[in-house]
């Protein structure tokens, strides 16, 4: 049977006994229907895991750890999404795939194209779920290192960050791709929403830093387009098929 991976945040000593919470512990219990001493893993997202062993305790899991080990499975590269948020599981979608390829941190943004409301307690629960999609990801693809969910952003926001070495923005109009550019370790990658980014906000993003590319022929959807482009930059420079 594969490993089975829980998050649990926090540092933790061999036989220290830590209480799950419930949805971890309905998922041990009632999903998989674990038993007591089953060995799991925990990983606290910061670069630990932790060999566990299960005690259940009525509606409680309760991890006993046994053992600790520092595992850094990360990409040599770094890459910051800028994903326009888009309506039903598209977003979902995008946000858990992307992670399991290795993104290293997400900002949602709003653009002129952007239909989802998001105000106030509906954001705050969207950037929740969106979190907990990302904490699936990992349990799922192995990652200890657990990628930020920032804040929800503006377009113009973005501009202001100039950490990256690489500010990329996917344009089915340009004329260059990604193997005419230089390897980047830092990069910014740009995705619009459904229906895309308008005229205007390519040509904010590009009088900003960001470079217009294209991945093919072919207009892909917004979900699709975030993983191509991803995928694309990891076997490039990054650690995909090594």
């Amino acid at each position: 049977m594969k490993s089975i991976r829980i998050y649990q945040s926090g540092l933790f000593d061999k036989d220290d006994i830590v209480q799950l919470d419930k949805f971890s512990s309905n998922h041990l219990i009632k999903v998989l229907r674990l038993k007591n001493n089953y060995i799991f893993t925990l990983f606290n997202g910061e670069g630990t895991e932790y060999s566990a062993r299960l005690e259940v305790s009525g509606k409680k899991a309760i991890a006993h750890i046994e053992s600790s080990t520092v595992i850094d499975n990360e990409s040599n590269i770094n890459i910051h999404l800028f994903q326009g948020i888009s309506k039903g599981d598209r977003m979902d979608f995008a946000i858990q795939k992307s992670i399991e390829l290795g993104v290293t941190q997400i900002t949602p943004v709003i653009t002129e194209r952007t239909v989802v409301n998001l105000k106030g307690e509906r954001e705050q629960k969207k950037l929740d779920h969106w979190r907990s999609i990302a904490i699936s990801a990992c349990e799922q693809s192995g990652r200890n290192y657990l990628p930020a969910i920032n804040p929800v952003g503006k377009l113009e926001t973005i501009f202001n960050d100039s950490s990256a070495d690489s500010r990329l923005l996917l344009d089915p109009l340009s004329s260059n791709n990604l193997q005419s550019l230089s390897a980047a370790t830092n990069i910014h990658l740009l995705i619009g929403p459904e229906g895309g980014l308008s005229e205007s906000e390519i040509i904010a993003a590009k009088n900003n830093g960001f470079e217009g590319i294209k991945l093919g022929p072919r207009i892909l959807r917004t979900e699709t387009a975030a993983l191509a482009a991803i995928t694309s930059v990891q076997l490039l420079w990054g650690d995909l098929g090594r």
